[in-house]
């Protein structure tokens, strides 16, 4: 499709399905020289392996490396992968959970678990990338997964908005810290987007219909529509743009 990320190594969590695996494929599909795929088990839906495939039938690098996000040995065991090819030069922190029962009353362990993977984890990627953007002292760009959930509030996702706007911030203060050393930190923040998740998740599942009918496009979006948004913020095209969150919503926010 274009040569976007030209010699550029991705790594993307939570990709073996979903949108990350849409974001690692179109990666790829960008010109990417290798791409790492990343997630807390191999096989969630279309799993790593199939990924890892269509990413190097379209002559690709493609490498699968489990990792659990929550904890940080492993994130900077994912990123030391990316030494083979010469190191990262875009992350893309995409893993994240919801929860089944979520709301005002959310249960501690359920509201930790959530926090230990869409912000800790979000964190660990962010620092592992950075640091060895820094010691190869080349410029990178670092992609957080953020949600419109993020941005404004519901009911029925109080834990998980918390999570998201706390990407949204965490981008805009990481932007601000490793801006001196050329590292670019920015955030996408999804709509409705036509995913698994999308239609089964409890609450999420039965609003998509009044979301779609609200979207000014009157469409749900297309996970390759987040991918191509994440290899903009990670080529070149993006390099003065820094501390934002990219909505990528098809204008639901910008009416309701």
């Amino acid at each position: 499709m274009s040569n976007l990320l030209k010699d550029k190594v991705v790594i993307v969590t939570g990709a073996a399905s979903g949108i990350g695996r849409a974001i690692a494929i179109q990666a790829a599909h960008h010109g990417a020289k290798a791409v790492i795929v990343s997630d807390v088990t191999e096989v969630p839906r279309e799993g790593g392996t199939q990924t890892t495939a269509e990413i190097e039938a379209l002559g690709v690098t493609a490498r699968f490396v489990r990792t659990d996000v929550s904890k940080r040995a492993e994130v900077d065991a994912l990123v030391d992968a990316a030494a083979e090819f010469g190191g990262v030069d875009v992350m893309v922190a995409n893993a994240g959970i919801t929860l089944r029962e979520d709301g005002a009353e959310v249960a501690e362990d359920q509201y930790r678990r959530l926090m230990a993977v869409n912000l800790d984890g979000v964190l660990f990627s962010a620092q592992a990338a950075a640091r060895q953007m820094k010691e190869n002292a080349k410029p990178g760009s670092i992609v957080l997964m953020a949600s419109m959930g993020g941005i404004v509030g519901a009911g029925m996702t109080v834990a998980y908005s918390t999570s998201k706007g706390g990407v949204v911030l965490m981008a805009k203060a990481l932007a601000d810290a490793l801006g001196p050393d050329g590292i670019r930190v920015n955030s996408v923040a999804p709509g409705t987007i036509d995913t698994h998740l999308l239609r089964t998740a409890p609450g999420i599942s039965e609003a998509a219909e009044g979301f779609r009918q609200r979207t000014p496009l009157r469409r749900l979006g297309k996970p390759s529509e987040i991918g191509d948004a994440v290899v903009w913020l990670g080529s070149d095209m993006s390099s003065y743009v820094t501390g934002i969150s990219l909505l990528v919503d098809g204008g639901l926010l910008s009416v309701i």
